[in-house]
């Protein structure tokens, strides 16, 4: 295991820190950016830890699954067009930099946007306007694929 050239996200702890705290800053951004989002009460969920099997060397990767921040709102067409603007501009300099709106659905007034990279972490934003389909609200929901915990990497 070559450990000079850790990335700063190589471990659990750091990848689950810097993606609670990206995703915070970015709900409290459209927060500010989208009037139907100012003062609501937002659901939170922390996720959970999965432990993965023990590899070779008999240590276990771990990730972290189910990092949710979910409000039950009724948004516009304009209003997820300017989500999406500032998906894309802020994840676009995060970690999370490989941006994909999936536009098959969005007749039908469902939205989704997707950020990840290389390491399998992923952020999805889904928006579901309102209409006879959908419950209207917004989705954003967040994991971290399996590292080491830093005490793993640093006994190597």
């Amino acid at each position: 295991c070559e450990l000079s050239n850790i990335d700063r996200l190589d471990t659990f702890e750091v990848a689950c820190k810097q993606l609670l705290t990206d995703l915070s800053n970015f709900k409290n951004l459209i927060s500010n950016r989208v009037q139907s989002l100012d003062d609501q009460e937002w659901l939170f969920d922390k996720g959970s830890t999965k432990v993965c099997s023990a590899d070779e060397s008999g240590r276990k990767k771990r990730c972290k699954v189910g990092v949710v921040y979910r409000l039950q709102v009724e948004l516009s067409q304009v209003d997820a067009e300017t989500i999406w603007e500032e998906f894309s501009r802020f994840w676009g300099d995060t970690t999370l930099n490989q941006i994909e709106r999936v536009g098959i659905n969005e007749e039908l007034g469902r939205y989704q946007f997707i950020a990840n990279n290389s390491l399998g972490d992923e952020l999805t934003c889904d928006i579901y306007l309102p209409n006879e389909w959908n419950i209207p609200q917004l989705n954003m929901l967040g994991c971290v694929s399996a590292r080491y915990r830093k005490v793993d990497v640093q006994e190597v």
